[in-house]
């Protein structure tokens, strides 16, 4: 049956784009020139007849209509992306297929992989990072690094967690229009007052509102809603950019250490909501190759 699909190139170039939210970005990616990625994208808006980027001079944001379209075709890419994968894994003998986001693949899981790669050369790693989609399943791989409450119970073999208390950031230019750059250390309880309170907050898309279990654990107990707008970006990578670019307040961990070391953000509040962190699950019915049993004692020993 004949498809009435855009061309996959417009798809590709604009779900970096919107990921990214820069073309120049998308364009590295790609290994294309910004122009083109201009093309494809106002192809796809012709083809659609809407706009998906809401464009001014330093920076682009997303419509309503391109916050959608990001949505599926990610979703759509990384299901792609991950039944491939599973392919390629089923002629890898022995190989180990670790589930993980990018925000955690690229900024703690792929350096220690290196690591295991000197220890155990002959035994292939395959990353795939549907970890938080829908249709994602425990039992297709032999570990999943998922992000959650430390002290969860799970329906899998639970090998350990890294704690990672969250605590607010924001890019120093964006706190200095506010008049607070260099003032001393901020209390929790002004994040809902005056000049902070018009300043969102990036949340991730669930329905868990971890700014007011941030404000409420810290002895905050009886502070009203934090009324400041929400703003929902559920990939991490782009929260974190977003944050950078001075879209708003950002629930950190120590996985941006590398945005405080260069001031790319800043941490105004000593709070910190303590208790989640990152997992490492595994399903109790998958049969363990040689891979699998290695690499899980090996993971288990960077967890605590």
């Amino acid at each position: 049956m004949k498809h009435r699909l855009p061309p996959l190139d417009s798809l590709k170039a604009f779900e970096a784009a919107a990921r990214h939210l820069s073309f120049t970005i998308a364009a590295e990616e790609l290994c294309i020139t910004k122009s083109a990625i201009s093309y494809q994208i106002r192809k796809l808006e012709a083809h659609l007849q809407c706009s998906l980027f809401k464009r001014s001079i330093r920076q682009i944001y997303l419509t309503d209509a391109g916050q959608m379209l990001l949505r599926t075709t990610r979703l759509t890419f990384t299901e792609l992306e991950d039944t491939l994968q599973r392919i390629r894994a089923d002629s890898q003998s022995g190989g180990v297929t670790i589930a993980a986001t990018t925000y955690v693949a690229a900024r703690w899981l792929s350096p220690r992989i290196s690591e295991f790669n000197t220890l155990y050369p002959e035994i292939p790693i395959l990353l795939q990072h549907s970890v938080n989609s829908s249709g994602f399943r425990l039992e297709d791989v032999d570990l999943a690094i998922r992000w959650g409450p430390c002290d969860s119970s799970e329906p899998a073999t639970r090998l350990g967690a890294i704690p990672m208390p969250l605590y607010p950031a924001i890019s120093p230019q964006l706190l200095e229009r506010h008049g607070l750059a260099g003032t001393a250390p901020l209390d929790g309880c002004q994040l809902g007052s005056q000049p902070l309170c018009e300043i969102p907050l990036l949340c991730e898309d669930r329905a868990q509102d971890l700014w007011q279990e941030w404000l409420q654990s810290n002895g905050n107990s009886d502070q009203p809603l934090l009324p400041n707008p929400r703003r929902l970006i559920s990939d991490a990578n782009v929260r974190v950019q977003a944050a950078i670019d001075g879209q708003g307040f950002i629930l950190a961990d120590n996985l941006m250490l590398n945005e405080f070391s260069n001031n790319l953000l800043v941490a105004p509040f000593p709070e910190k909501l303590e208790g989640y962190g990152y997992s490492c699950l595994a399903a109790r019915d998958r049969i363990e190759n040689t891979g699998a049993r290695a690499i899980k004692g090996w993971m288990a020993s960077w967890m605590s």
